[in-house]
């Protein structure tokens, strides 16, 4: 019962970033259950690599770097089709996922354990891709910093593919609930009632999110819960050139159609500046990290 009073005495308005933080991708137990319950099938990552393809990022013997991979879904995918791929991302049972994965496969994918708002490579790769992951789920300075690392990344002409959903999206979602009973959830496998509130502040272009799971059979309450932050392809533009980075195509969907003032979904390609090429030692190192994780 204090567990239920808990949820009627919830504070009717979180604050993002505030009253809720973020999930806790690096812990070895939500890892599991997040990868397991919240993966994305096969159709959504065929019709993101054609795109890939589509626009020239993805092609044979380029060198790509996957952010917030997850189980490897698009790292694998590109691979397929003959890239070099690094797949990076926190969580530490999807990176031991997706090494099981590439090798049953017979995929030389090198998956990393790491956080992509500390990017240590240098000049190392053709692209980067950051697909469905966490970049809205970052403060702005975060994600910032973020950008200067993909950037940093990148030899010089080299792109970058981001997805995020539209303030629209987020403010549609405003003050909605859901009630839902399943067996099978981020808190783990047991018979459970869950909520999920969420939220949108229009002027800070904040959201936030969160669930409370009932375990049905002891009465205790899980609580997770996700603060972000939105941006118009304006704010995304002022950023990405802020790192360095041009951006030459935005499309609203997957399809390739225009982004408007409907869109729920960004996607961006930029493109790092053709510049003179960087002192090769530095050159030499970014590789040398790409190349050990591969070994």
């Amino acid at each position: 019962m204090r567990g239920l009073q808990a949820i009627a005495d919830r504070k009717p308005r979180p604050r993002p970033f505030i009253d809720i933080a973020s999930l806790p991708w690096d812990q070895p137990e939500f890892s599991r259950h997040f990868l397991r319950t919240a993966t994305r099938g096969a159709q959504y990552t065929q019709r993101e690599i054609a795109f890939l393809q589509h626009c020239g990022v993805l092609a044979p013997d380029r060198q790509i770097l996957d952010l917030a991979c997850g189980g490897g879904r698009h790292s694998l995918a590109m691979a397929q089709h003959g890239a070099e791929v690094t797949g990076l991302d926190v969580g530490p049972a999807a990176i031991a996922s997706a090494r099981r994965r590439a090798a049953r496969a017979g995929l030389p994918v090198a998956f990393m354990q790491g956080d992509v708002r500390h990017l240590a490579f240098d000049a190392a790769f053709d692209a980067v891709t950051f697909l469905f992951g966490c970049f809205t789920e970052m403060t702005r300075e975060d994600a910032q910093t973020c950008l200067n690392g993909v950037a940093r990344s990148l030899r010089p002409g080299g792109w970058f593919v981001l997805d995020v959903f539209a303030p629209r999206f987020f403010a549609d979602l405003d003050g909605m609930q859901e009630w839902w009973v399943g067996r099978d959830f981020i808190a783990g496998r047991f018979p459970q009632l869950v909520l999920t509130e969420y939220f949108y502040y229009a002027r800070s272009k904040t959201y936030a999110r969160r669930d409370f799971i009932c375990n049905a059979n002891t009465g205790e309450i899980h609580t997770f819960g996700v603060s972000g932050q939105a941006y118009t392809l304006r704010d995304l533009s002022r950023m990405f050139e802020a790192a360095g980075l041009t951006p030459v195509l935005t499309c609203g969907d997957w399809d390739g159609s225009e982004a408007g003032r409907d869109s729920e979904l960004y996607i961006v390609v930029a493109q790092k500046a053709v510049a003179s090429f960087p002192d090769e030692s530095h050159v030499r190192e970014g590789t040398d990290d790409v190349e050990s994780a591969r070994q």
